[in-house]
């Protein structure tokens, strides 16, 4: 099983490609047991980091009318492979294909409990940023961010959601992110950037994530300097608003 390949939001909130592959399937999970029999699984490998396994609600036969591939005979629940953009049928089982491919041999779907109903689901994602505003920022500064930001602008992308969930996904190319801490209510919150810098210079970039419903999610990024303090007295802080809505 590969770790989780997701880019983050940027600065401003820009949402980079992610796995398109099985994008309105579950993620699967390490150690559950497949509960459905009649379930087949697709498997995203990549060379040297073994797969991401997932169960299909669809049949044999629609999968195959999908794909445009004809399975192996005599085989009632094949694997679908995708392995570095490349699309095939395999008769291993999903753990062999994992192994195989470099993984830890693991490749279990995961259950996903009834609590779970109300999260974002995985699909087809557009990202709006919607809001920016300053505070304390000197003018000059305050115009080359404001210049940056592009207010209306959408970007579309792919997203599976991670199970146990969090917000991962829109971090996870971010190495200085923090983890997503479930503050309760549908909001997460993670630290993107905390630093410290020369006479007492301070830089931080908080992100707070509220699940308004399992097809639309608001984002707050908050980028705040006390660096510039001694031009202006305050704190420089630069708020963008975004929202995510699934479409399809």
């Amino acid at each position: 099983m590969t770790k989780p390949i997701f880019p983050s939001f940027a600065m401003a909130l820009a949402l980079l490609p992610l796995p398109t592959l099985a994008q309105d399937l579950p993620r699967q999970g390490n150690g559950v047991q497949r509960t459905d029999a009649g379930g087949l699984i697709i498997a995203t490998c990549r060379q040297g980091e073994g797969c991401h396994c997932y169960q299909s609600s669809h049949s044999l036969a629609t999968l195959e009318t999908q794909t445009d591939l004809s399975p192996p005979e005599g085989l009632d629940a094949p694997i679908l492979v995708s392995l570095d953009g490349a699309l095939f049928w395999s008769e291993d089982s999903g753990h062999a294909v994992d192994l195989t491919y470099g993984g830890d041999g693991l490749c279990d779907p995961q259950v996903f409990p009834e609590a779970d109903t109300g999260l974002p689901r995985n699909g087809d994602w557009a990202m709006t940023i919607t809001g920016h505003s300053l505070s304390g920022c000197p003018d000059q500064v305050a115009a080359a961010i404001g210049g940056d930001i592009g207010i209306g602008r959408t970007e579309r992308r792919a997203i599976t959601w991670p199970r146990p969930f969090s917000m991962a996904p829109l971090t996870a190319d971010n190495p200085a992110a923090g983890p997503w801490v479930n503050q309760g209510g549908g909001v997460w919150s993670t630290e993107v950037l905390n630093s410290s810098g020369a006479m007492g210079a301070n830089a931080r970039v908080t992100m707070t994530a509220r699940i308004l419903s399992p097809v639309e999610i608001a984002v707050t990024s908050v980028f705040s300097t006390d660096a510039l303090a001694i031009i202006t007295g305050q704190t420089c802080r630069s708020t963008t608003e975004a929202r995510l809505r699934r479409h399809g």
